[in-house]
């Protein structure tokens, strides 16, 4: 998505690039358990560190190998590339090892998806509906981050209710700068727009009525899996039906995935 706002032609040059944003995803959960073991043991002690699938030192090692693959890979696509890397490892450890159970956790988290959206629009220009993209994609993760605090305990009703409203505000932003940022042809984006509504509003409807755990895990789940249609939304305005469709086309193995393990 990032290289697709950011005017950049994808070429088998740049797959350095997408295998540096695969680390720096793959390193943070890597690091994520390893940071949770304590407190999984006693919570969930089915995860693979405590139930001894894996010791807690190699998770840390796999986690320190996949993010500094990540910034290395980023480097060979150039210095704004390294640079942007280099800001999401380092928000990627400050949300794990610091941040993930204080009130700053929501906005780094949000700031770990915006930096990896970064990392491809540091290829190309800087332009203001690149920065824009990045912008609506880290405020989208911001609302769905501040709901999953409420996955364990009854979330108030204003709390959904609000985040319903900025959902549909930031959906909105985004059908704008479609059209501001791409012309006529950017409303392509607005095709997987509408998918995302049609995909997140089912379980935001039933946590309203009921904003039990299990309604507010069925809204994370969803959101989380949308971020792929949020992405496939921006590509497609930015390079055609063709290119959304490829990206939103993973959302099936996501799918398929995320009923097997745990979406977060």
């Amino acid at each position: 998505m990032g290289m697709a706002v950011s005017g950049v032609a994808l070429t088998s040059s740049h797959t350095a690039l997408l295998l540096a944003s695969a680390c720096a995803y793959a390193g943070g959960m890597a690091l994520n358990d390893a940071c949770d073991a304590p407190l999984d043991r006693h919570e969930r002690p089915e995860r693979p560190i405590p139930s001894g699938r894996i010791s807690r030192t190699a998770a840390f090692a796999v986690a320190a190998v996949l993010l500094a693959l990540s910034i290395g890979l980023a480097a060979t696509a150039g210095p704004r590339p390294f640079v942007a890397s280099l800001l999401l490892v380092g928000a990627i450890v400050l949300y794990d090892a610091v941040a993930k159970g204080t009130t700053a956790g929501p906005p780094v988290m949000a700031s770990c998806r915006a930096l990896n959206v970064g990392v491809g629009i540091a290829l190309g220009a800087l332009a203001w509906s690149a920065v824009g993209a990045a912008a609506i994609v880290f405020a989208y993760v911001l609302v769905l981050t501040l709901v999953s605090r409420f996955e364990v305990m009854t979330a108030p009703v204003t709390l959904v209710r609000g985040a319903a409203a900025a959902f549909a505000v930031l959906l909105a932003a985004a059908i704008a700068l479609f059209v501001l940022g791409w012309g006529p042809r950017g409303a392509v984006g607005i095709v997987f727009v509408a998918l995302l509504v049609l995909w997140i509003w089912p379980p935001l409807r039933a946590a309203l009525a009921e904003p039990a755990p299990r309604r507010i895990i069925g809204v994370i789940k969803a959101t989380v899996l949308g971020i792929i249609l949020l992405d496939a939304a921006f590509t497609g305005a930015a390079r055609g039906l063709m290119a959304g469709g490829l990206v939103a086309a993973l959302f099936i193995p996501a799918y398929v995935l995320g009923r097997r393990f745990a979406s977060a």
